[in-house]
């Protein structure tokens, strides 16, 4: 029995470094990142980063990096849900970014390729925002995305089919930053502009990605929760990140238009969840108001705080409907404690007007994010000499059927710009009905669904462009 058992450990250790070196021959071939990190293979387990040491450098190096440079590199294996394999070329990048308060961090990146030789002159960038919405670090995008990953976010895991559809359907590279950082700051506005415009940074630094460094066209994307780091990145790219290219912001159901708003629309409503994970992801960010959470709230709310560690998007919006989380706050009403209030303001746009073209949609009747921020936030950039703002306010539409409804045109608004055509100067506002029958929904549609059902069924995604 003992002979038989050592044979069989044998025969696996070798099947294992067999293995190994195979997966590690996959990735020998490809070209190292300039800063001279080594691309390491595919996981062989898929680890939630909460367990995953490549989530985890020494802070030394961290410290010691610029912001966008490379700490570490590794070939991944894309599936849908974590089972379909998709067939792209898939690395991740840690890299460095800041923190709310300028201090150094790393988070990571998912970088996707087309198949198919890249253009003269180097592939467009596409960088899109999952709307993560989750305060728990296994709801991360770069998790969600491998092969063999458990689909607790089956909401994100959806999601990430879009850029793969709309971004590697065109030719272009995409990137999908782990913007809320190693802590899963939820609603964390400036930090997740921060780690989003270093993720491109880091993009443009990796070979593999088939850039043509800081003057590769780049545009931004993000949905709902997404729109947290997406549209913030827009106001902050001249100051942040002036050595990058970015030709485009488009934001759907701005989400960080109005927080207080937010916060108090959804309070004792059907979403009330998503206020108590944006109050501990942010909170995260600002010790003094994780401080007033420790001391303010009685123990209903602390209980539905540490839940949101744990719970990713669907589940965490789903638990506690109804709650009146603003009344768990003992004495004054919460969103005008001055420690609360500032991590809030830190965090909403309008602080600076941004330079590079931006495009929003929001439907009118958006049952989640009000859209009376995002119209303040349009008349804000026009009067302020903002050179490109569209704006699409659809009437017949609600926060999740805008996504499917305001697709085709968010898409073709990106591909205009990373194709070079000039954005249209000042601003427009449109209010129509619906975008069902916009000249572009069909055309839209027909552009991303045929690489979303390539995805889906393992073929080749973008070889033909």
């Amino acid at each position: 029995m003992n002979a038989r058992r050592s044979t069989r450990l044998v025969a696996f250790g070798a099947a294992v470094a067999l293995l190994t070196t195979l997966m590690s021959g996959l990735v020998a071939g490809a070209d190292p990142a300039p800063s001279g990190v080594a691309i390491e293979p595919a996981p062989a387990v898929t680890l939630p980063p909460e367990f995953d040491e490549f989530y985890r450098p020494a802070a030394g190096l961290v410290a010691d990096a610029e912001p966008g440079e490379i700490l570490r590199a590794r070939a991944i294996l894309p599936a849908f849900f974590g089972i379909l394999h998709m067939d792209v070329d898939a690395f991740q990048l840690l890299y460095r970014t800041n923190n709310s308060q300028g201090q150094p961090i790393a988070t990571v990146t998912t970088i996707l390729t087309p198949r198919g030789p890249a253009p003269a002159g180097g592939r467009k960038l596409l960088s899109y925002q999952i709307a993560e919405d989750s305060a728990a670090q296994y709801c991360a995008p770069s998790y969600v995305v491998q092969s063999g990953a458990i689909p607790a976010d089956y909401v994100n895991a959806a999601e990430i089919l879009i850029p793969i559809a709309a971004g590697l359907g065109q030719g272009w590279t995409v990137a999908m930053p782990d913007y809320e950082g190693p802590n899963s700051a939820y609603g964390a506005s400036r930090l997740g502009a921060q780690a989003t415009l270093d993720g491109i940074r880091a993009a443009e630094n990796f070979a593999p990605s088939e850039l043509n460094g800081p003057s590769t066209p780049a545009a931004l994307w993000g949905y709902s929760g997404g729109t947290i780091p997406t549209a913030f990145a827009a106001e902050i790219k001249d100051e942040y990140a002036p050595d990058l290219n970015i030709v485009g912001a488009a934001s759907g159901g701005v989400a960080a238009a109005d927080f207080e708003a937010v916060v108090r629309h959804n309070n004792n409503g059907l979403y009330a969840g998503l206020i108590s994970g944006a109050f501990v992801g942010i909170a995260t960010e600002y010790p003094d108001m994780q401080r007033v959470l420790r001391e303010r709230v009685d123990i209903v709310g602390q209980f539905v705080l540490a839940s949101k560690k744990f719970l990713c998007h669907p589940m965490g919006t789903a638990v506690f409907p109804g709650l009146n989380y603003l009344g768990t706050f003992q004495g004054a009403d919460p969103l005008l404690i001055p420690e609360i209030k500032h991590a809030i303001m830190d965090n909403s746009l309008g602080q600076r007007t941004p330079t590079v073209p931006v495009f929003m949609y929001h439907a009118q009747n958006d049952e989640i994010i009000p859209i009376a921020g995002t119209d303040r936030i349009y008349e804000k950039y026009c009067n302020e000499g903002a050179p490109s703002v569209t704006y699409v306010r659809e009437f017949l539409a609600e926060h999740i059927s805008g996504i499917f409804t305001q697709l085709p045109s968010g898409f073709y608004w990106l591909k205009d710009r990373l194709e070079g055509v000039p954005a249209p100067a000042g601003c427009t506002s449109t209010s129509p009905q619906t975008l069902v029958n916009d000249p572009q929904f069909g055309p839209g549609l027909a552009a991303i669904l045929p690489a979303a059902a390539q995805a889906l069924v393992g073929q080749a995604i973008g070889a033909g462009r």
